[in-house]
């Protein structure tokens, strides 16, 4: 479990990438053309492939520590805190899926949009499990 825990909060650093990646490119798509790229997608594809995977890094753990806990609520809560956060984002990361058919420039926009809003709640998952301390390695 030692190894699985070091897994999933150092790769909170590759999600905060893959996510900036997928950005970029959507903002490179919308500078360049007005058809959506395959490049973007595959960026938007492993951004939301990779959260996906970090949920059942998190899962796994959260189940063992949660009884591990005691019930203690106070940890409990936060514990519950992270994961409906990082659920939220991963949902809304997802969600681009559904704007297949909608005209490119509003598919881009609303996918930028998603994965702002998405990694923004990233962030504030991580400061909520182990504070700030996390991101700066203080």
């Amino acid at each position: 479990m030692d190894f699985l825990t070091i897994l999933h909060g150092h790769n909170r650093w590759l999600m905060i990438i893959f996510a900036l990646f997928a950005i970029f490119s959507i903002i490179s798509n919308m500078r360049d053309s007005g058809e959506y790229k395959k490049f973007t997608k595959l960026a938007g594809s492993i951004y939301a492939y990779a959260l996906a995977l970090q949920f059942v890094i998190g899962l796994i753990l959260f189940f063992p520590k949660g009884n591990a806990l005691d019930w203690d609520m106070s940890a409990l809560r936060i514990q519950f805190e992270h994961a409906t956060t990082m659920i939220l984002a991963i949902a809304i990361a997802h969600s681009p899926a559904a704007w297949k058919k909608l005209e490119t420039s509003k598919r881009l926009r609303n996918t930028l949009i998603a994965y702002v809003v998405s990694m923004l709640l990233i962030f504030l998952g991580v400061i909520r499990i182990g504070g700030m301390s996390l991101w700066l390695g203080s």
